[in-house]
């Protein structure tokens, strides 16, 4: 029997960089295997096509768009490139921009104090997509001046450092696909640079340490490590790749790497890697990304998020053309223009609508989409990170959702559901992952009930109950479905209307006795409108003033 749904990794955590790590999935959330077994790969066929719109040599170091090099100090190559990559486009867009520190990133993915987020220490190794957590959550980067005395060594974790220090935000991201080598530099070409990840072993480093090439018949140790790709050159010589190896590769060109070592040759700390290499861009290194575009964040913009590590699986919906995927926040903290929606998809090239969805009586998102109010169309043209601009709508206040419904039934027309490239309308969600190994976990996600709901077949769930009733699992995942908005902060609307339903009446009193009572929280706006006595305080007080305001006792 088809199982209802099925999630499927966009990414494949194979190589925690700085250690040999190889991978496996499961079904339900991403298992990493730490088996070192041989990986084949193909990527001495993968040939740079004739492309008149693309030069043969390009540079975007020559070009200013990089920071000084950096030198990784434990196996903390995965923050440095992931951070480098984003300083790239924010200097290829014009925005004057300093060192960023990938400290921050690095003590940013280490275990919360609640047991949640990335299971690892300071010195443990990372995943090429941990930094696009952290990029698209607006939680760095963060420049190093601003960070003040900041000592990673110190025994800081990730609930001591600042997470509001963040500049600029990420709000689209592209994966790349190895294959396409075009694209790879187009990307180079409009956004500065790509993360990447290789295989990297002494002997297949040139004796000037300059180039490298690692050969299809290499078949030693070797430890994953990840550099932002900033350029090409396609007749770089074959005769530089004079390794210890002994091969050298077949054709001339190569890629040039800003690397994490410092400034340790006569490049400064950069490095060609062949074109025919074995592992550069392979697929145990996903995502292969480039960031594609990034704004400023002003003190009048605000990102509403219900998760902070981004996806880690795009999950599907088998037997269905039409999907709706709804994140529920509470837009009563004073920032009402909804601008832009980001949202992660791998589904390519499908059509997609979002809408703004109300509560219904229950407090929960309308199954009714009559009540939707359609906010913008488009289609995915990458896989990766989506950002729709929506042109200012103005969102009522209290709690309200975003949808974004996947459709794939023009993107599978002529195609049957056992062809190869038949897609099923997928969303990103952060989930759990486990080492295969050793059963461990790798990312424990912080999920909650009313933050995600999925409706398909008229039938609207919360995300949480869908993960139990269909895959037994019980900590499932969230959505990555962002708003980003705009406004002016929390601001009393009308005291004593805690419900924000635009009366006064017994409903916010009982409301006061509930948040007092620990079951229900208020955001800002809720808290201002309940201290109706004006004493700064949320007290029974409050919620007795109320009762006389309804009575017309003053």
């Amino acid at each position: 029997m088809y199982k209802e749904f099925f999630a499927k990794a966009i990414v494949s955590l194979s190589a925690a960089f700085g250690v040999v790590a190889l991978s496996a999935f499961g079904a339900g959330a991403v298992v990493i295997d730490f088996d070192s077994s041989e990986v084949s790969s193909d990527n001495a066929a993968v040939a740079v096509t004739s492309d008149v719109t693309l030069p043969a040599k390009y540079s975007s170091r020559d070009l200013g768009y990089v920071t000084e090099i950096k030198q990784q100090k434990y196996n903390d190559c995965w923050a440095v490139s992931g951070i480098s990559v984003f300083e790239t486009k924010l200097l290829h867009e014009g925005f004057s921009v300093k060192n960023m520190s990938f400290d921050h990133m690095n003590i940013w993915a280490t275990k919360h104090s609640n047991g949640k987020g990335w299971q690892r220490s300071y010195k443990d190794g990372g995943y090429s997509h941990t930094a696009l957590g952290y990029l698209t959550s607006w939680q760095g980067g963060v420049e190093t001046e601003d960070l003040g005395d900041f000592d990673i060594t110190s025994g800081i974790t990730s609930d001591d450092i600042d997470t509001g220090l963040a500049k600029y935000g990420t709000t689209a991201v592209e994966y790349l696909n190895k294959n396409d080598t075009d694209a790879i530099k187009r990307a180079i070409m409009e956004n500065g640079g790509v993360y990447a990840g290789y295989a990297t072993a002494a002997s297949c480093l040139s004796t000037n340490r300059i180039s490298y090439f690692m050969p299809q018949s290499y078949s030693g140790s070797s430890i994953n490590h990840g550099v932002e790709i900033v350029g090409w050159d396609n007749n770089y010589s074959r005769s530089n790749f004079n390794g210890s190896v002994g091969e050298k590769p077949k054709k001339p060109g190569a890629w040039l790497a800003r690397n994490s070592y410092g400034n340790y040759n006569s490049l400064g700390g950069y490095l060609w890697i062949s074109y025919e290499d074995k592992y550069i861009f392979d697929d145990r290194y996903q995502p292969l990304y480039t960031i594609k575009s990034v704004q400023e964040i002003g003190e009048n913009t605000r990102l509403e998020q219900n998760e902070i590590y981004g996806a880690t699986f795009d999950i599907e919906i088998e037997n269905s053309n039409e999907v709706a995927y709804i994140n529920r926040f509470d837009f009563s903290n004073g920032y009402n223009t909804l601008d832009k929606v980001i949202f992660e998809t791998e589904c390519k090239n499908a059509d997609y609508t979002i809408y703004y969805v109300p509560d219904d009586y229950y407090e929960k998102p309308a199954a009714d989409k009559s009540k939707w109010t359609r906010l913008y169309s488009g289609t995915a043209d990458y896989a990766g990170y989506i950002c729709a601009d929506i042109s200012d709508y103005t969102l009522p206040l209290g709690y309200g959702s975003i949808a974004v419904v996947i459709y794939t039934e023009q993107l599978n027309s002529g195609l049957d559901k056992t062809d190869e490239e038949y897609k099923n309308p997928s969303l990103g969600t952060c989930e759990w992952i486990t080492n295969g190994e050793t059963g461990e976990y790798v990312l424990i996600n912080d999920t909650h009930y009313g933050d995600s709901y999925i409706l398909y077949n008229n039938k609207m769930r919360d995300l949480l109950d869908w993960y139990k009733q269909e895959n037994n699992d019980d900590l499932g995942g969230t959505l990555v479905i962002k708003a980003v908005t705009t406004g002016n902060g929390a601001e009393v609307t009308t005291l004593g209307d805690v419900t924000l339903d635009g009366n006064v009446n017994i409903t916010d009193a009982t409301a006061i006795q509930k948040y007092l009572a620990g079951s229900v929280e208020f955001s800002e706006v809720r808290k201002l409108n309940a201290d109706v006595n004006g004493d700064g305080n949320i007290t029974v007080a409050d919620a007795t003033a109320i009762q006389k305001m309804i009575v017309g006792i003053q």
